[in-house]
């Protein structure tokens, strides 16, 4: 318990003193699929408050958070795109996707196209799925691409404006989830375990 509650600490110490790097980490993890105590809304909106302070330059996060999530949804798509059913059988309770938001993706997709992807993203417990969808449905990597990109450079901005107008009470909003951060390496190894012989095992069938 020791061990487990000075690990804690660093993380805790970490984080608020690293907060540009720890936010780009902790966005880029949730985008490549992988479960987290907080969504990134809540770290883009202290990080808001971070760059109201002048400790951050606004530009060096946009770019940084951009890069987050282009490159972590990148990797679920290709791992929805290789793995496409088993992924989802497997992780779909994780990943937070169930049937029924895939088909309702499919649904407004066949409907709306691309515009799924652009608007769709901005609705809470919407962006993890879409991405699964957009690799296991066939859509494009270019479509899935550039429809993120659109979208994200609306979402960083807004949820950036809100943690500048919330101020300190921003800080809330990670302060009752730290505790937990330790929590994330559990699923985190599970889930790089599972896919790692699940690989192996593809690898194997082939040979």
């Amino acid at each position: 318990m020791e061990l487990l509650t000075d690990i804690s600490f660093i993380l805790k110490v970490w984080i608020s003193q690293h907060t540009l790097f720890a936010s780009f980490f902790l966005l880029f993890i949730e985008e490549s699929g992988i479960p987290l105590p907080i969504p990134g809304d809540a770290v883009l909106t202290y990080l808001g408050y971070a760059i109201s302070r002048g400790s951050i330059g606004y530009w060096s996060a946009f770019t940084l958070l951009l890069a987050a999530v282009m490159g972590g949804s990148s990797i679920l798509f290709y791992l929805s795109r290789r793995y496409g059913q088993s992924l989802v059988l497997r992780f779909g309770h994780l990943l937070h996707v169930s049937d029924a938001k895939l088909l309702y993706v499919e649904h407004k997709f066949k409907k709306y196209g691309a515009w799924v992807i652009i608007i769709g993203r901005h609705i809470p417990g919407l962006r993890i799925p879409i991405t699964v969808f957009s690799g296991i449905s066939g859509v494009s990597f270019r479509t899935f691409f550039w429809s993120t990109f659109v979208s994200v450079i609306f979402w960083i901005p807004a949820y950036l404006e809100v943690g500048r107008r919330l101020g300190k009470r921003a800080t809330r909003l990670l302060q009752a989830h730290q505790d937990y951060y330790l929590l994330a390496l559990i699923p985190i190894l599970i889930f790089i375990l599972s896919l790692t012989t699940a690989h192996i095992r593809h690898v194997r069938k082939k040979k």
